[in-house]
């Protein structure tokens, strides 16, 4: 932004005799005006370094850091850092900016974290050992939020592979691209939206056939102007094609005798359609019969997958709730119990979704048990949103599965599918990232740690250990608990 006239605090000069107090003037046709701002652009979270050197000055008596907001030609001077006769006056400092500045040997100010809000014009006045005061160095920053990339496949109802780029959470707004392992753009179909909290959301899909059979495929998102950029890339491997016998079924069927159970595997050629029909019912005769042998051992391996992409649920351990629910001429309910008497408070309103739950965890192969935990500690299946469909707790974030507008382009109904369908495909996107990033963990704490990730972002939970992952959830069970309610979905037709 350009100031046609430049502002500073008279008592930066003064030689004698305590500070004055802050109020601002405007300079007079006599005094040095300031040059165009200097242009800073930095990613949000990061250090900046604000210049305000001068060629060949032998050094300073006093520096003034103010940031000018507003257009006026009076406009209001925040003292960002006051430097005079060899320390810095902290009384003179405005709040937002305690602990946050660093004063260099030149006279530039280096800003630490900078935020969203640090975005504006800032001004620099220096007295130097030798000569008259320097005229005002104006320097414009720009804070650009960057966010993370997610990936993922999907199939379109003609059966063909696709794959799905999102971000949310940018600003300035954003470009997105679909890369081939090569680094040719894809002709793929995006889309930009901004919210009413003026970040931006993008996001691109594009037909895998268009890729040649290239993998890994890359999404970019990148603010071009300002250097800033963010990726993720996704391989494609034969799992996702299913083409000629990879589209047909090997049907295992278990009969369960006494405690034993006798495994006999047919080989059926049947149409896709069908397969997709049938591996819901298989997946839960399965899962049915293995827990009951589990039972009956009373222990099962923690990580056996069974035909669920990403374990059977019933094996993952969890130490539940922390939350103590009081019972009537009964002992208070604690860890697993309190979960389960939190779920079965939450199972009549969860009936109401249990079609469009089994659907999507049809679709995108994903226990129904663990989509309706997630739906029960997150909204209490509804119950815990306001008429708005947003939290009525948290304003920021909508839906039964409370997917936060900051971060995500919000999609469909607070109660819709399409809203659960993109959660899920969240929650999928960091059971990916988990397995990548960890992967000597065990598939249960892969999950435990993509539930984490869920509700606290991956940079808070990557860096743990698999015992701290609920350190940084709500009320430090956040994973646990929608397991343990998850357990006993499991055991109430989900």
């Amino acid at each position: 932004m350009k100031l046609t006239a430049f502002f500073f605090c008279g008592c930066l000069f003064s030689s004698v005799g305590p500070p004055a107090a802050a109020a601002p003037h405007q300079v007079s046709p006599a005094e040095p005006q300031a040059d165009s701002p200097i242009q800073v652009s930095v990613a949000a979270g990061a250090d900046v370094l604000l210049p305000c050197s001068r060629p060949g000055s032998a050094g300073f008596l006093a520096v003034e850091w103010t940031r000018v907001d507003g257009p006026s030609l009076v406009p209001s001077l925040v003292t960002v850092l006051v430097f005079r006769d060899g320390e810095e006056l902290v009384k003179e400092k405005a709040a937002d900016y305690v602990g946050r500045t660093h004063l260099m040997e030149n006279g530039s100010l280096k800003l630490l974290g900078v935020r969203p809000r640090d975005s504006g014009t800032y001004s620099c006045v220096q007295v130097l050992r030798s000569g008259p005061p320097t005229k005002p160095v104006l320097v414009s920053l720009s804070v650009a939020q960057v966010s993370q990339v997610y990936m993922s496949i999907r199939r379109s109802p003609d059966d063909q592979l696709l794959v799905l780029c999102e971000s949310s959470g940018w600003t300035p707004a954003p470009l997105v691209s679909l890369q081939d392992s090569g680094g040719r753009v894809l002709a793929a179909q995006t889309e930009s939206s901004v919210g009413p909290d003026g970040l931006y959301a993008v996001s691109a899909l594009v037909n895998v056939a268009a890729a040649g059979g290239s993998s890994p495929l890359v999404c970019k998102v990148e603010i071009p102007a300002l250097g800033l950029a963010n990726q993720e890339q996704l391989h494609i491997t034969d799992d996702f094609h299913q083409d000629g016998l990879a589209g047909r079924l090997l049907l295992v069927v278990y009969f369960v005798v006494g405690s034993a159970a006798t495994t006999a595997a047919v080989l059926v050629i049947l149409p896709l359609q069908t397969i997709k029909k049938l591996r819901s019912v298989t997946q839960r005769l399965t899962a049915f019969c293995m827990t009951m042998i589990s039972r009956d051992k009373e222990k099962g391996p923690e990580d056996q997958s069974l035909l669920e992409d990403y374990g059977d649920i019933n094996y993952v351990e969890t130490t539940g709730s922390s939350q103590v629910i009081p019972r009537k001429n009964e002992v208070d309910a604690t860890g697993l119990e309190a979960s389960h008497e939190l779920a079965k408070g939450d199972l009549e309103e969860m009936n109401k979704y249990k079609q469009m739950i089994f659907s999507i965890g049809e679709n995108l192969r994903v226990p129904p048990a663990l989509i309706a935990a997630i739906i029960s500690r997150q909204s209490r299946a509804g119950a815990a949103l306001s008429s708005s469909g947003y939290g009525a707790h948290d304003a920021d974030s909508f839906g039964l599965m409370q997917i936060n507008k900051r971060y995500h382009a919000v999609k469909g109904g607070p109660f819709s599918e399409e809203h659960v369908d993109q959660g899920v495909t969240f929650l999928i996107q960091l059971i990916k990232t988990m397995k990548r990033t960890k992967p000597g963990w065990t598939t249960g704490d892969q999950l435990k740690g993509a539930l984490a990730c869920y509700i606290s972002g991956e940079d808070r939970v990557l860096p743990l250990t698999s015992d701290q992952l609920d350190s940084v959830t709500p009320r430090g069970d956040f994973a646990n608990d929608v397991v343990a309610r998850a357990h006993w979905f499991s055991t109430q037709g989900f």
